[in-house]
């Protein structure tokens, strides 16, 4: 019981708060989409493997900095314009 009384307790506090490399991967979506970009396109373009840049965007992979500068070559912007 103490257990399900914990989860109770959790989802009663509301949804976590994003973590950074969800807040990076949303960030870094948004500016592709604001370039009208796919993510095929980039990431073929970056060099970077599909599954990796789709984990990336998701927040669900740690990213590199040589992968953040060839998206931001990509993107055409400042590598510290993709940080949110």
């Amino acid at each position: 019981m103490h257990d399900r009384d914990s989860q109770q307790g959790r989802e009663a506090a509301g949804p976590s708060p994003p973590t950074p490399a969800e807040l990076l991967g949303r960030h870094l979506a948004a500016m592709r989409m604001d370039r009208n970009l796919t993510q095929e396109k980039v990431f073929l373009a970056a060099g970077i493997p599909r599954n990796t840049y789709q984990r990336i965007e998701l927040g669900q992979a740690d990213v590199r900095y040589s992968q953040l500068l060839r998206i931001a070559a990509v993107l055409r912007c400042h590598v510290r314009d993709l940080l949110p």
